[in-house]
């Protein structure tokens, strides 16, 4: 019985150990991810205002600018959105507590992309849809809560499995007399 309570912990328990070293890891990580160059004087009063950076960032996806866009994201490593010369910022999506997520559509495609800003040491940069994204925006609850359920549903039938092999193996010899 012992051993199946340390299972039934160790099931109970992983998915939150597994999302703990995620948060540190994309805490750490998180160090590093800006250029310090993007935050110059210069480029802070450029995109002062979500509005400015929204609007670079349409200009970067029409003209396929990877400078301009590399300079809207503002990241060590740029990550590629879709380009096009019909790709047009059309409004405010939502608005978080910390990000804001405009609404762009491709009239050529008929393809709607929402790009999420967020205020980085006093400028608006363009955020891609990564892990840190999804960690700092909340998105991670719905994956986690998910994943979560489905391992304590696999953990609970493997250990309901191991129960009842057990326990067969003492019923049938108490039935045999051995």
């Amino acid at each position: 019985m012992r051993g199946i309570l340390r299972w039934i912990l160790v099931v109970a328990v992983l998915p939150f150990v597994v999302l703990g070293l995620l948060v540190v890891a994309v805490q750490l990580a998180a160090r590093m991810r800006y250029d310090p160059g993007y935050f110059s004087q210069a480029y802070v009063e450029q995109y002062a205002t979500p509005e400015a950076a929204v609007r670079a960032l349409e200009q970067a996806l029409q003209n396929d600018d990877e400078q301009l866009l590399a300079e809207v994201m503002g990241l060590r490593r740029t990550d590629r959105f879709p380009t096009s010369h019909s790709l047009t910022f059309v409004r405010l999506w939502e608005r978080t507590d910390r990000y804001r997520i405009y609404l762009y559509f491709d009239h050529d495609t008929y393809e709607r992309y929402l790009y999420p800003f967020e205020q980085v040491k006093r400028r608006w940069v363009a955020s891609p849809p990564d892990l840190y994204y999804t960690m700092h925006s909340g998105h991670w609850r719905g994956a986690f809560l998910a994943a979560a359920i489905a391992w304590w549903v696999l953990g609970a039938t493997a250990i309901g499995t191991m129960w009842l092999c057990r326990r067969s193996v003492r019923f049938r010899g108490w039935v045999l007399g051995s």
